[in-house]
Formats: structure tokens, sequence, C-alpha cells
């Protein structure tokens, strides 16, 4: 199956089938973040937290936001694991007991941002509702008028970059950065031996 065969999938799957998923994993991301607190080691704080990021990105793609789930993929759980395991490379893996103490503060900071959010969320619709405000008025003026203001085929491209630009603009700036440093590598070329030496002897 192909990847986009799999999303297509993903996001044709029934709403009762979509909740049921969406609790199954939102239990086993509950798991694995408890797990996180008491791990003993980098190595494995590493592992867990990639394995965290890819179920993030199963729950961004049963919601119907496959663009978000490949970004997560991509700088959750393939280039954030490969900087932290070469970081501990640099400062080894430490097994040395976990502490009570070291684990207080941090759960209390958690729990209060767990409720703060549960008592936020509480005021959003409904998910999946079709008469929200998002799906009635914001949505529909996306899809009305994105081909004729923008001209940009990729409905999210406009969104992102020209609707949301100043909200997304960190997350552009970064692309941008990306995409040059990529042509800047692509695009570098060795000098002859004979030109650098000349070059050398000439400063």
């Amino acid at each position: 199956m192909t990847l986009n065969k799999f999303f297509t999938v993903a996001a044709n799957l029934d709403p009762s089938i979509s909740l049921c998923l969406l609790a199954i994993i939102g239990l086993l991301l509950t798991i694995i973040a408890i797990r996180v607190i008491f791990s003993k080691d980098l190595l494995e704080t590493i592992i867990i937290m990639s394995v965290f990021s890819l179920l993030i990105s199963l729950i961004y793609l049963i919601m119907d936001a496959p663009d978000v789930a490949m970004t997560e993929i991509a700088l959750g759980a393939c280039l954030s694991t490969c900087v932290l395991l070469n970081f501990i490379r640099i400062v080894g893996v430490s097994n040395e007991s976990l502490r009570f103490k070291n684990v207080v503060i941090p759960l209390m900071l958690c729990l209060s941002f767990i409720v703060i959010l549960t008592i936020a969320g509480l005021d959003l619709p409904q998910y999946g509702n079709g008469d929200s405000a998002v799906q009635t008025h914001v949505s529909k003026y996306y899809i009305d008028n994105t081909s004729a203001e923008i001209g940009v085929k990729s409905m999210v491209a406009a969104i992102l970059a020209s609707y949301r630009g100043f909200d997304t603009l960190g997350e552009t700036s970064v692309i941008l950065i990306a995409g040059l440093a990529v042509l800047l590598i692509l695009s570098k070329r060795t000098l002859p031996n004979a030109q650098v030496s000349s070059d050398i002897e000439g400063r």
C-alpha cells in the first residue's frame, strides 16, 4: 500500500471507528507520557519520545490533517530522534536512579497544564460537527475564495503562507531556511586543485 492510499484509507474511516482509535491512542499516549517521567536513562527516553511522536502523527492523520502528520513524523519522530541520539553519543547514557523529589515539580506542572487544557477544551465545538463556526464560516470562505484571491492550487499552502501568514511566520521561515540550505548543499562545487593552490598563494 502506497503512502497516498494509506492517507486516503485513514481519512475515510467511519466516525465511530475514528473515535475508538482516538481513544485507544490517547490511552497509549498517557501510558507513554507516564513512562517518560519515570525513565531512568536517556536512550530509553529518546525511543519512547519517538514512539510518542509516531502516535501523535496517527492522531493528526485520523483527524484529516495529513500535512501535519507528515511534518510530525519528519521532525518529531525522525529528525529530533537523530539529533538526540547524536547528543547522547557526546554526553553518554545515564543510569542514575531516579529520585522522587526530581519528579514532583514537573508532575505538578503537567497536571496543572492538563487541567487548564481540559477546561479550555470544554468550550470547543464537538469534534466533527459540521455546523460549527469553523465549518460554516472560515472553511467555506477558504474554499470559495482561495483560487481567486491567492491563485494557488494547494489550499493548505495558501492558508498557511497567505491567510495565516503572520501566524505561521516562524514555520514559513524555517521551511525557507531549510530549502535554501538544501539548495546551497546541492549547488556546492569543488574547485580544481590548481585553482585552490593559486588562491592560497595569492593570499
